[in-house]
């Protein structure tokens, strides 16, 4: 992280610099998996004394930020076991509780559940667009983001575009067609 919790050494880019973490790590629950986010003193201790396991605070304090206690594969030996007594949705309301942030980890087979994924980006169905689909993620204060149509089917604007844009005629179009233009013929 490039903090004196890590002798300012810099972690490696995206997921991979989370191997090493083990306050700051994905957890198997016993359904799923979470993400622990106790780098801070404060969460690691309230984490600790919610689970009624003070010792690992009092062995391992940590630095009062950014403290990832890399490396330390006894703590994430405990932790592992702890994780796997609840479930992912057990965990997320004991969080709130006990003041320690721990996020769900989210799958293609439950982010839809998600209630914050349902409010903030709504699928838009099958039956509307042809295929399920995100609506675009940017939120704009006061404003509702149009829900896009369904994609042409091929040829569907072909007379259309022929006639109101290029200003052929029906007998031009129907000859364009039977020459083979379009493809084969409707």
């Amino acid at each position: 992280t490039g903090n004196a919790s890590d002798n300012f050494e810099r972690r490696a880019p995206g997921t991979a610099g989370m191997k090493e973490g083990v306050r700051y790590q994905i957890y198997e629950s016993s359904d799923g998996h979470v993400l622990f986010m106790a780098s801070e003193r404060e969460f690691w201790e309230n984490f600790c004394r919610g689970v009624d396991r003070i010792d690992l605070f009092e062995r391992w304090p940590g630095e009062k930020f950014a403290d990832h206690a890399r490396n330390n594969t006894e703590l994430r030996t405990e932790l592992r076991k702890i994780f796997l007594t609840r479930t992912s949705a057990e965990w997320i309301s004991w969080s709130s509780e006990v003041n320690t942030p721990i996020a769900p980890v989210n799958t293609p087979e439950n982010i839809a559940r998600d209630p914050q994924f349902q409010h903030r980006l709504p699928w838009i169905t099958q039956d509307r667009l042809g295929a399920d689909q995100l609506p675009t993620p940017i939120q704009v204060l006061d404003h509702e983001q149009p829900i896009p149509d369904r994609a042409p089917t091929v040829g569907q604007h072909t007379d259309s575009v022929l006639a109101e844009i290029l200003g052929y005629d029906s007998d031009q179009i129907s000859e364009l067609r039977a020459a083979g233009v379009f493809g084969t013929a409707k």
